[in-house]
């Protein structure tokens, strides 16, 4: 990566002209364009001239011309979804809640979730420990009570999961590559299963268990339960895994056996997906 392409990338949208342009455009239903007048009207600009100036800076890159008029590029769309999202202006305020959950090293089914400006973190309220860690977003948090907004970071981190299970990234799409740790290190975990974006480095840990929790014949094993775990938050779900039984042999296979003595056998491909048998 060019480091001054990007610099560049970054020096063009310092200016609130053009950050106001790219919001308009946005706006501007698919398809549809802006011509220079009605644009720089939308805008509501003072100088033509300077106006022409920011506009060219923007155009190719983040704004496209075409011969009805400028229409927002896919890159500057995504500059003005994480402006709206809030994504580098905005702290998500969240007020600790109270949830009931199964803590994997003392049992306890009391915690609390909590928010320390980085995580959002479940905590066993007996012994202290971490649960379960969230990446919170301001959008989790907006228009949403506490617990609504610990549901929304849940279900993107099991999105995320589950795509990265396919190999692709959520962020970026690029290739998402895996591995497994065990020991005393993941403890009380059997095994932890780690994924890295090869593009954009992004890094997701979990263990087996709630790695799984997407896949088809998990869910089905569980629908006919009448438990749908597509959307049963994961500290709900941590008192059943913990009846799981899962192991890891040397061919990176795993053999999960369920209450009931239901077994099922998933072959982990660590250049690509996984497959059950």
């Amino acid at each position: 990566m060019d480091r001054s392409d990007v610099e560049s990338a970054f020096a063009v949208l310092a200016s609130g002209l053009r950050l106001r342009i790219l919001e308009t455009l946005a706006d501007v239903p698919q398809q549809e364009s802006l011509s220079f007048t009605e644009l720089y009207d939308e805008v509501d600009a003072t100088n033509t001239s300077q106006f022409s100036y920011h506009l060219n800076e923007l155009t190719d890159q983040y704004i496209q011309s075409e011969e009805t008029g400028y229409a927002i590029s896919d890159a500057g769309r995504r500059v003005v979804q994480s402006i709206k999202a809030g994504e580098y202006t905005l702290q998500p305020e969240f007020d600790p809640i109270a949830v009931e959950t199964h803590c994997p090293y003392c049992r306890a089914t009391s915690a609390k979730a909590t928010y320390d400006g980085q995580l959002a973190t479940i905590e066993c309220n007996s012994c202290d420990n971490s649960i379960l860690r969230y990446d919170l977003r301001p959008g989790h948090v907006a228009n949403r009570s506490p617990l609504e907004a610990m549901e929304a970071a849940d279900r993107k981190m099991r999105a995320e999961l589950h795509s990265a299970l396919d190999g692709v990234c959520q962020r970026c799409g690029g290739c998402m590559k895996l591995e497994f740790i065990t020991g005393e290190d993941v403890d009380p975990a059997t095994v932890l299963v780690v994924f890295e974006c090869q593009q954009c480095r992004t890094t997701l840990s979990a263990p087996l268990e709630v790695v799984l929790l997407h896949h088809p014949e998990v869910v089905s094993s569980y629908w006919d339960d009448s438990i749908n775990v597509t959307t049963t938050p994961t500290w709900e779900l941590l008192s059943d895994i913990s009846e799981w039984n899962a192991e890891l042999d040397e061919s990176n296979e795993v053999v999960v056996v369920f209450p009931g003595d239901k077994r099922l056998r998933f072959e982990f491909d660590l250049e690509d997906e996984i497959k059950v048998d």
